[in-house]
């Protein structure tokens, strides 16, 4: 089984009818979240290196953070068409919410993606995996005010340089708010 087929499996697998009214699992989805965003300031961040400007347009509000990855790394990389008719099908009768589908195609795309376009950047993390569990643990977030809300954990989204890692302080989550101390005091690593 290839990595796109078995990303469209795992989504395909998400009983979405109960996810939809599942909120006790927002502590685990604000987990995966926070470490999906601190991948995808990793990737921001190694693929801007010797860039001029902004190459992920990652300032504006509709591109950070959930952007099709795979386009950066491969602008030819295209998901098979019969697994995206499969995955759009799916999507469509189950899970209503726009970015849902824009995060799964998204996904879809990089698992796409040809080793040979990744073996340069052998060692960094796949980016989306952390948001696929997020789908799998409960899935249904909404954002508001800069936020992800996962209705009983909130997690702030800023910029992407917030979440790279470099910074003093991160973003920690907790029950109901997000707090601006970051997780070093919490024993973790800061930075998102």
């Amino acid at each position: 089984m290839t990595r796109a087929e078995e990303l469209v499996r795992r989504v395909t697998a998400v009983d979405w009818r109960a996810k939809e009214h599942d909120f006790g699992h927002g502590a685990e989805c604000a987990r995966l979240l926070r470490e999906y965003l601190r991948r995808a300031a990793l990737w921001v961040r190694v693929l801007q290196e010797g860039r001029e400007g902004d190459f992920f347009a990652a300032g504006q509000p509709d591109r950070w953070p959930f952007f099709d990855l795979a386009r950066r790394v491969d602008p030819g990389v295209r998901a098979d068409p019969e697994l995206l008719a499969r995955l759009d099908g799916f999507l469509g009768a189950h899970a209503g919410n726009p970015l849902t589908g824009r995060i799964c195609r998204a996904a879809l795309d990089w698992a796409s993606l040809s080793p040979e376009a990744l073996a340069p950047l052998a060692g960094m993390p796949d980016p989306f995996e952390p948001l696929v569990g997020v789908l799998e643990a409960g899935g249904g977030f909404w954002i508001e005010n800069g936020f992800v809300d996962f209705v009983e954990c909130r997690v702030r989204l800023g910029t992407w340089q917030e979440h790279d890692g470099t910074g003093a302080a991160g973003f920690g989550v907790v029950r109901g708010r997000t707090s601006v101390r970051g997780d070093r005091e919490k024993g973790g690593r800061g930075g998102g």
